[in-house]
């Protein structure tokens, strides 16, 4: 009898380990899914200056699951001077002081990381208040030039808290009402129009604020 219950112990024993062993030999019981990317939001951000924003990052497992992995996170800012993180509030990002930022709006790259893995990068612009802005073609508010020819852009703009008017000619976003006679604007100077007569309107947008519009008219 006390053999048979010896024998009972022992196979006891024996099918505890060999489960032991078992489930130390199933990976999912004891390794941690491994992160494989991270995504950071919100993808367009603006702030005025010495705003303050605080960002989020998701990180994706290679077990399909996701979570909040913005407190682990070593956040960068590409341009100091005009956004930074903060050292105690992981996450949070501050505009720089408009007196700080030489010709704004400005710009800035952001991304996140978390050991080896990093985010993609996303720009955070900062951006004053905007009270006025000018758009002109070929120096004034309409132009008139023959189909094919080139013509000039300017963009200027006056802030709030900023003494005088900056040209924005190269951070606006154009908007143009007939893209088959001028397709797009970059850097302003020598746009070349298509070959297509006619009349379209031009305006320029920044930081919220849309200028009025200036005219262009293509002739043969």
């Amino acid at each position: 009898m006390k053999f048979r219950q010896r024998k009972m112990r022992w196979a006891g024993v024996l099918a505890g380990g060999m489960m032991l062993a078992l489930l130390v030999s199933c990976k999912g019981f004891f390794v941690d899914p491994t992160l494989t990317s991270i995504a950071i939001g919100p993808s367009n951000l603006s702030l005025t200056p010495s705003q303050s924003f605080h960002m989020q990052a998701t990180g994706t497992y290679n077990d399909g699951t996701t979570n909040d992995v913005t407190g682990k996170a070593l956040w960068t800012s590409s341009n100091q001077g005009v956004a930074t993180f903060s050292t105690t509030d992981v996450g949070e990002i501050t505009a720089a002081a408009l007196a700080n930022i030489p010709n704004p709006p400005g710009t800035t790259s952001v991304s996140a990381s978390v050991g080896s893995i990093t985010s993609s990068s996303i720009t955070v612009n900062v951006c004053p208040v905007v009270q006025s802005m000018t758009v002109t073609v070929n120096g004034g508010m309409s132009a008139q030039v023959t189909s094919g020819a080139t013509v000039t852009f300017t963009a200027s703009a006056t802030f709030n808290g900023v003494t005088g008017s900056q040209d924005v000619t190269n951070q606006v976003t154009w908007n143009i009402s007939n893209t088959t006679i001028l397709p797009s604007i970059s850097g302003g100077s020598g746009i070349t129009t298509t070959g297509q007569d006619g009349t379209l309107s031009i305006s320029a947008s920044l930081c919220g604020f849309t200028s009025p519009n200036v005219s262009l008219t293509t002739i043969n």
